[in-house]
């Protein structure tokens, strides 16, 4: 018998939450237990002809959560398991084509637009949805029998604004649409989650948001951060295996825009004024690191980590600071976003971890596959990674082909030959892998805040969060680059579990001109309330081991 799961008292608020829903949820946290926890509830209440959608982006997922509501005995013969395209084509496209046509069809489903010269403009909808040409195209390829993948998204949109029947439809079948890895959703699929909520099929949307922030720039998803602003949404955390301490956790999703945040403990998160430069600045952190040690209760040097906004700032801290330290320099898979290049990432920083004893082999297998649904990848994913973390530190340039069969194995479809040569180039230099390897106990950690992605620090000195770093002003700026901005800073407050300081000196460092500039806040300080979830602190020469 498998061990009997409770739901914790976050989980049991989301299960019997009754409002539409957005659930940030950590990694490792429960949130497939979660999910088939909250539908067998509502299943009590269902009439025999309702059901639920369950709407996941991946085959394996979808097929997860319906394997484990199967087991719980949850599943009526009305609910839909499956992923999005599959929901698309067949509950809106297949069964209301013949209505907006007035014809009886028989659909194909084609897998690309490039086999058909005489509809690839459809391409063109994902960016001009309002076209009138490319609408009618679009019903021309229905009549001609055609169901493009790559465009089914907008096939349904199109047929939901024009066939009042559908929506009635799915009100009548489905009472509520849960939709998983909501940071993944694009504008197509966020309208017509809102359709369906908006006609009363109540919505719970579930996402990681740290994957939304900063896993893939081309997945970073505003519409997951649109709904934690939506007053419609009950907003629900899953903060289990996320250690960070909750008013700095508030912090960060207030930053993000998430509305009604409020302060109800001793803030944790500090903004430091110094009077002076860089220099002084990290000399007003050395001298409170002992301080600091005691007041939370922290044993070691490489419990603290100093993050910057680029190498260069990280190397000025590194000559300033008199205690033990390691410097970590971005390479080249640090700013990667490709899949293999933030696998190569991982492996090589876990691999140094695991030398050291302090993570396992099992542990970054199981967070990449899942041993119950796909016993034999699981099992091979195995086999390679131990191959790989078996080798000494010197035997890994000439054992560069495991990392790649590892890729392959992962992400077959994502293969990426400049991250390949990146790994082949940092695998074969000494100084570049030293940048994976941890600190030791006597030794601040001082890095980038790219470099710092995926890792935690009991206590966190942020600097260059100042007017023109973060965000960059000037010509060409444009609003990705504040979105990123903003992101970086993000993960930067939430790499701190106990404490996070943010460092402001009055002058700072232009690397460029070599000189010194007077230093103005980031007008990041001053948005969505965060100021008001914060401690106002100065450290003068005079106020040594003032925390």
């Amino acid at each position: 018998m498998g061990k009997a799961f409770k739901p914790t008292p976050e989980q049991i608020k989301i299960i019997e939450e009754p409002r539409n829903l957005v659930i940030t949820a950590k990694p490792g946290s429960g949130k497939t237990f979660t999910i088939v926890e909250k539908i067998a509830n509502i299943s009590e209440s269902l009439m025999d002809y309702q059901g639920i959608i369950a709407i996941s982006f991946t085959n394996k997922a979808s097929q997860e959560l319906e394997l484990r509501c199967k087991k719980k005995g949850v599943i009526g013969k009305n609910s839909f398991f499956g992923t999005i395209d599959k929901f698309y084509i067949t509950e809106i496209i297949m069964p209301f084509s013949k209505i907006l046509t007035n014809k009886n069809l028989t659909l194909e489903v084609k897998d690309s637009l490039n086999n058909y010269t005489e509809y690839e403009q459809l391409k063109g909808l994902k960016d001009d949805f309002e076209n009138k040409d490319l609408r009618n195209l679009l019903k021309k390829s229905l009549l001609d029998g055609h169901i493009f993948l790559e465009i089914c998204g907008e096939t349904a949109l199109y047929i939901l604004n024009l066939v009042p029947e559908s929506l009635l439809y799915l009100k009548a079948r489905y009472t509520h649409v849960f939709i998983d890895e909501y940071q993944d959703c694009g504008q197509v699929q966020h309208e017509i989650f809102l359709k369906l909520v908006n006609r009363g099929i109540v919505g719970t949307a579930v996402g990681d948001l740290n994957q939304a922030i900063y896993a893939f720039s081309n997945r970073y998803s505003k519409y997951l951060l649109s709904l934690m602003s939506d007053r419609e949404f009950a907003h629900l955390e899953i903060t289990h295996n996320h250690r960070c301490h909750k008013t700095i956790s508030d912090y960060s999703l207030a930053l993000m825009g998430v509305p009604g945040v409020v302060l109800n403990d001793d803030p944790r998160v500090y903004k430091v004024d110094v009077e002076g430069t860089d220099v002084d600045v990290v000399n007003r952190i050395e001298c409170n690191l002992a301080a600091i040690k005691e007041k939370y209760g922290l044993e070691h040097n490489n419990d603290f980590a100093i993050l910057c906004r680029g190498n260069a700032t990280a190397k000025r801290a590194s000559q300033f600071l008199r205690t033990d330290s390691k410097l970590f320099v971005d390479t080249a898979l640090d700013k990667s976003n490709s899949y293999w290049g933030i696998l190569f990432n991982d492996i090589l920083t876990s691999f140094f971890l695991y030398q050291r004893g302090l993570t396992t082999i099992l542990e970054f297998v199981e967070s990449r596959f899942n041993e119950e649904i796909e016993r034999k990848r699981f099992e091979k994913g195995l086999e390679i990674l131990t191959e790989i973390f078996s080798l000494d530190e010197e035997q890994l340039a000439n054992h560069y082909e495991l990392f790649v069969k590892f890729a392959q194995h992962a992400f077959p479809e994502k293969e990426d030959k400049k991250v390949c040569a990146d790994l082949e180039d940092i695998l074969s230099n000494e100084k570049k892998l030293d940048n994976f390897k941890p600190a030791t106990e006597n030794e601040v950690n001082i890095m980038t805040l790219h470099k710092s992605k995926g890792l935690e620090f009991k206590c966190v000195f942020l600097l260059d969060v100042y007017k023109y770093i973060l965000p960059p002003e000037g010509k060409g700026v444009t609003n990705e680059d504040y979105t990123q901005a903003l992101n970086l800073f993000y993960v930067g407050v939430t790499r701190a579990i106990e404490a996070c300081y943010i460092m402001q000196g009055t002058k700072r460092y232009r690397a460029r001109q070599k000189d010194f500039w007077t230093a103005k806040g980031s007008p990041f300080f001053d948005i969505n309330n965060t100021s008001s979830l914060r401690k106002n602190i100065t450290w003068g020469i005079q106020n040594i081991n003032l925390v």
